[in-house]
């Protein structure tokens, strides 16, 4: 078969792969078997998409195996031409008179390294403290827990005597109306404290190591 003719002047390399290729009447899979190749690598070439290709000369080595598995006689004038669009996809030239769109635009993939992946491990180890250790600043620094389960809002009561229960953080001191309330290990308490007849209003103050307070309001009626 004839090699190159003049229905391919002015086109990319790639189109005229493509162009023997169907003259020849094989598809990418034939062409890739007698290259002993994936067809990736078929149609990396009539794509112009040299990143498929680590290096020159191994697309000009694809070049040179796809024209002899579609017997064309003298192909040098391909793998001329493959270096051309190579150094120009890669910026290596200034030809840009001869255009390879789809090769100049294509951006560089993006390679994984092992000196990258330990980067990367690193940043995100560094990452995984920064925020650990800022979930633990503002633990410390954030104002206590604060739960009353007795008495209840808008409690009534026909005795003077009334139990309150609940729980804070274990390392705060808790009052209530100025009474210091008895902490168990677990920040628990559970007390009897002495009321007035009538209205009573409980103000209940959690304090932590730093400063920070949280409060709670219980009313209750005394009869």
């Amino acid at each position: 078969m004839e090699d190159l003719n003049s229905d391919f002047e002015g086109v990319s390399l790639g189109e005229r792969l493509r162009g023997l290729r169907e003259q020849a009447g094989m598809s990418m899979e034939g062409v890739a078997r007698e290259m002993k190749t994936s067809s990736r690598h078929v149609r990396a070439l009539e794509q112009g998409d040299w990143h498929a290709f680590s290096a020159k000369v191994y697309a000009q080595g694809a070049v040179r195996q796809m024209t002899k598995a579609l017997q064309i006689a003298e192909p040098d004038a391909l793998v001329i031409l493959c270096a051309r669009e190579w150094d120009i996809a890669y910026g290596i030239r200034g030809d840009t008179n001869h255009r390879t769109p789809r090769a100049v635009a294509r951006p560089r993939r993006f390679m994984v390294t092992p000196r990258r992946m330990g980067a990367g491990a690193a940043v995100g180890m560094a990452v995984l403290l920064i925020v650990f250790l800022g979930a633990r600043l503002l633990a410390f620094t954030a104002a206590p827990g604060l739960t009353i389960q007795r008495p209840a809002d808008q409690g009534l009561f026909d005795a003077p005597i009334v139990r309150v229960t609940g729980k804070t953080e274990k390392e705060s001191s808790l009052t209530v109306n100025g009474r210091e309330l008895t902490l168990d290990e677990q920040g628990n308490f559970d007390e009897e404290i002495e009321l007035q007849s009538g209205a009573n209003e409980l103000h209940f103050i959690s304090r932590n190591r730093f400063g920070k307070t949280q409060t709670a309001v219980r009313n209750i009626f005394v009869e």
